[in-house]
């Protein structure tokens, strides 16, 4: 069995599609054989489309990022 610690960040990657193809079939190779990254995958999974249906994008008032900048600035 593989070290499992090594796919714990490859999933996360995969899951937010930042992974190349190559890294992304090689997950896919290890979760074909492990019951308990297949498991992690999935609930990782379904809880980004849970968060992501969740929250709610908000306008920002005009200027704010501006103003925010600003104040780092000073």
């Amino acid at each position: 069995m593989a070290d499992c610690s090594v796919y714990k960040e490859l999933i996360q990657l995969v899951i937010d599609n930042e992974s190349s193809s190559k890294e992304e079939a090689y997950l896919r190779m290890h979760l074909k054989m492990c019951l308990k990254c297949l498991s992690q995958y999935e609930i990782d999974k379904e809880l980004k489309e849970v968060l992501k249906l969740k929250l709610e994008k908000k306008q920002v008032p005009v200027g704010l990022s501006e103003t925010i900048r600003n104040k780092l600035i000073q």
